[in-house]
Order: C-alpha cells, then sequence, then structure tokens
C-alpha cells in the first residue's frame, strides 16, 4: 500500500508544469529551428518528475501491520478530507485526455509554419515589407462549414521605399483572401531580398512575426482558444463540488437507514448496477463490474462494491478483520439485483464509501434499523492510504504513453519538420497514445476483476 503523499503530489505538479511550459514556449515562439531545445527542456522536466513518481509510488509497499489506520492521523497529506475522491477519478482522467493534446495543436501549428520556404528566408536576411499585387494567376473559392475565403498565386513587388529608379524585384507567392485581389491590391509581404526564388509570405504582420520567431499570430490564438473549451468543460465537471460527492451523500435517505456491523473479509468484485435515479424509466444502463470488500458480519456476508480505480486486494489486505458499521438505506421498491449508496465507518472512524447490493431477504443480512443519531462525519477522513501504482493493472497503458511521449520528443527534435507524412504520423502517435493507454488500462482491469470474481465464486 502506498499512499499520496507530499512528494508524489510534488511529482505530479512538477510534470504538468513542463507540459505548461512546453505550450508557453510555442506560444512566446512559434517558430524556431530545429532541434528546439526549450521544447525538449520541458520534456525532461515532465519525463524526470514522472519517474520521481513511479520511484515513490511503486517502492517496496509498506507491511500490512505498519499501515493500520492511526485515528489520530486524518489523513493522507495530513488533511481532513469529507468529499470521497475516487468518484472524481473519471472526471479528472477525461481532464487530463483533453488537456494534453493542447500543446500538441500548438506545436502542429508550429511545425506546419517551418516550411522549407519558411527556413529558406529566414537563412538569408528576412524582411518584412508591404507588397503590391501586379499579377493574379488564379483564385480558387475555399468553402467550407466554418469558413470561407480565397487562395490565389498571384506575383507582386516590394513597395518602393522612396529611392527612385531602384528596379523591383517580382516574387510570387500565395494569399488567402475574402474576396478575389486584383491588381494593385496591398499585402504584408515575408521575404528574403537576396534570395528571389525563395518567393514572398503573405500574410498579415502579425503572423508574419510569429514566422520570425515571435508570438504566436492572432489566427493560433484563435485556434487554440476554440479547442481550449474542450478541457475548461472537462475541468468544470472535474472540479465541481458534485464531482466529489460527501461521504453520507445519498446514504442518509428519507427511507428507513439501515446498519450492520461487520468485520473485513477479504476481497473480490462484483456487479454494480445502480438503482433507477427517475422511476419508471424503460431503460437502465447495464451493471459494471467493480471491486469489491467482503464484510462478513454474524448472520451472514455482505460486499461493499468500490469504485474501479481502487485494487481491492491490497486494501483487503491492510484492513484484514478491521471491524465497523456499514451504512445503506434500502427502498420498498428496489429490486434484488440493484445497489444503492452505502457508507463503511470502522470503529477508528476512518471511512469507506461504496455500493450495496440489495440482495435476497433470507440471503443478505437486512441489518437492523438505526433508531439513534446518524454518524457525525464532519471530523472523519477516507481510509488510507491506496495504491497508486498498479503494475499489473498500468504496464499496457504506460507503453502507449511512452510511445506518445517519444513521438513529441521526435517531433520536438525536427523529425517530420517539412516532411508532411512523418509529421502527421508523429501527431497521430502523440494525440492517439494517451487515449489508446487509458483503454488498455480499463481492458487489463475488466480482466483483473473477472479473475477476482472467478476466484470469489470458487471459495466454499
Amino acid at each position: 500500500m502506498r499512499e499520496r503523499d507530499a512528494g508524489t503530489a510534488l511529482a505530479t505538479a512538477v510534470a504538468w508544469g513542463g507540459a505548461a511550459a512546453f505550450l508557453i514556449c510555442l506560444l512566446v515562439r512559434k517558430v524556431a529551428p530545429y532541434p528546439r531545445w526549450d521544447l525538449l527542456a520541458c520534456l525532461a522536466v515532465s519525463v524526470g518528475a514522472v519517474l520521481v513518481w513511479w520511484l515513490r509510488a511503486s517502492r517496496r509497499p509498506v507491511p500490512a501491520d505498519l499501515a493500520k489506520p492511526d485515528p489520530d492521523r486524518p489523513g493522507p497529506a495530513g488533511r481532513r478530507r469529507t468529499r470521497w475522491w475516487p468518484e472524481r477519478r473519471l472526471e479528472l482522467v477525461l481532464l487530463a485526455l483533453t488537456a494534453l493534446p493542447l500543446p500538441l495543436v500548438m506545436l502542429f501549428l508550429s511545425m506546419t509554419a517551418s516550411t522549407p520556404q519558411v527556413a529558406t528566408i529566414l537563412a538569408h536576411h528576412p524582411r518584412i515589407s508591404d507588397t503590391t499585387v501586379r499579377q493574379v494567376h488564379h483564385s480558387y473559392l475555399k468553402n467550407g462549414r466554418n469558413y470561407r475565403y480565397y487562395e490565389s498565386a498571384v506575383t507582386v513587388t516590394i513597395v518602393a521605399n522612396g529611392r527612385s529608379g531602384e528596379e523591383m524585384p517580382r516574387l510570387k507567392g500565395t494569399v488567402q483572401s475574402p474576396q478575389p485581389p486584383h491588381p494593385g491590391d496591398r499585402f504584408p509581404g515575408l521575404y528574403a531580398a537576396d534570395a528571389p526564388t525563395a518567393g514572398v509570405i503573405l500574410d498579415s504582420r502579425a503572423e508574419l512575426r510569429a514566422v520570425l520567431g515571435g508570438p504566436a499570430g492572432p489566427r493560433d490564438l484563435v485556434i487554440l482558444a476554440i479547442y481550449s473549451l474542450i478541457p475548461v468543460g472537462a475541468a468544470v465537471a472535474a472540479l465541481r463540488a458534485r464531482a466529489a460527492p460527501q461521504a453520507s451523500d445519498g446514504v442518509f435517505d428519507n427511507d428507513e437507514t439501515r446498519m450492520l456491523r461487520v468485520r473485513i473479509a477479504g476481497a473480490s468484485a462484483g456487479n454494480h448496477l445502480r438503482r433507477p435515479t427517475i422511476r419508471g424509466t424503460p431503460k437502465q444502463p447495464g451493471a459494471v463490474l467493480k471491486p469489491s470488500l467482503r464484510l462478513a458480519a454474524p448472520s451472514g456476508n455482505r460486499d461493499l462494491l468500490l469504485d474501479r480505480c481502487l485494487d481491492p486486494v491490497p486494501l483487503a489486505d491492510t484492513l484484514k478483520d478491521a471491524q465497523g458499521h456499514v451504512y445503506w438505506t434500502p427502498r420498498a421498491e428496489d429490486r434484488p439485483e440493484w445497489s444503492t449508496p452505502a457508507l463503511l465507518i470502522l470503529d477508528n472512524g476512518r471511512y469507506v464509501r461504496g455500493a450495496m447490493p440489495i440482495g435476497t431477504p433470507g440471503e443478505a443480512p437486512p441489518g437492523v434499523p438505526v433508531t439513534g443519531s446518524l454518524p457525525d462525519l464532519e471530523t472523519n477522513s477516507p481510509v488510507g492510504p491506496y495504491v497508486l501504482w498498479q503494475p499489473h493493472i498500468h504496464k499496457p497503458g504506460v507503453i502507449c504513453f511512452g510511445a506518445a511521449f517519444l513521438a513529441v520528443v521526435l517531433l520536438a527534435s525536427g523529425v517530420g519538420c517539412g516532411d508532411g507524412v512523418m509529421r502527421t504520423a508523429g501527431l497521430l502517435v502523440a494525440v492517439a497514445g494517451p487515449f489508446v493507454g487509458v483503454l488498455a488500462i480499463e481492458r487489463r482491469r475488466e480482466h483483473y476483476l473477472r479473475h477476482l470474481l472467478q476466484q470469489n465464486h470458487q471459495l466454499p
């Protein structure tokens, strides 16, 4: 068992700080020669923090007799917490998955701007000047769902700077405009006076300054802001108060609350079929396999279904033979296969929140009605410690995350710069790696829980 202490929390913050610095470097300096050492330094900080986190999380487990909950120790990192953090886990994973591609969006915009033409111009004393259209070769209307503009191939000359008799070179380029351009129209252009064959890049001055190594232009910021709506929405869902419920939410209902004296006997898994939230709903979600703690009582056994991110085996080993009371509130219309929120409060005051299958009367201990005052949970804390690193579950996902990280390192090193196929392949691996990794973790977790369920059924 390992607890999320100050060291692992700091390592997590530093890792995310490296990702944020990666994005800031691209915003401050959009285009720069590859390899981008500033980006590689940010990646080195992030991978170093992840290694520190992994070393602390996977170190030798605490013996079970030393990991017993201490009533004088209020909880992880010395803080009292009355909210059950695992129920926020799904929203936090979605937040991470939507926030990670954010710097990759900016990296894609940076690499697409780093064309061979830009490299040639930057190597021959680049300048930004106003240009005059001398000839329009062709114009094509680009019309999509969210855009409409003309892309035109033109020949331009640099606007004279007042020195008469100087012949201005004719430069070829492409310009995007709301209306077809005409001879005499003016556009800002980036060019190299001593390399006219490189042509000219026509755009707004802000975008051209970004190509020269300045900050990202307005167009890039708009694209980034539009995509940012996704992680912002995920952050609102993850950090809202209801994302992590209070310990007693849904447990002490208006109906009669039941209580049962239990002892933690082991680990297992079971199907969690939620009680319908709206009565009379024709279709209810299917059952979800979840880990569970086996609770032994004098009149029979019950299971407390836990959140999927928890590993019940080390948790049950740590709390072996610990005693307490489990509370739940059944309703008259409940079916045996449904589950209702439940709360296990140990004798030392620590608690575990989960769900209790209603069960068939006569087979599942019904408990006794709570006649006195309900327990006060204001000063209670969740049971800890808990497992951070689960090698039997997380290893397949780590391979996918590692492949995505390697793809980003290669992109920041310049692999794929100027090669659209390599760049696209690298970005696809970088974006898809975390998603595939999470799916691989969930697949391995499902297999692990089914194995626990089969073991439990084989017991006498």
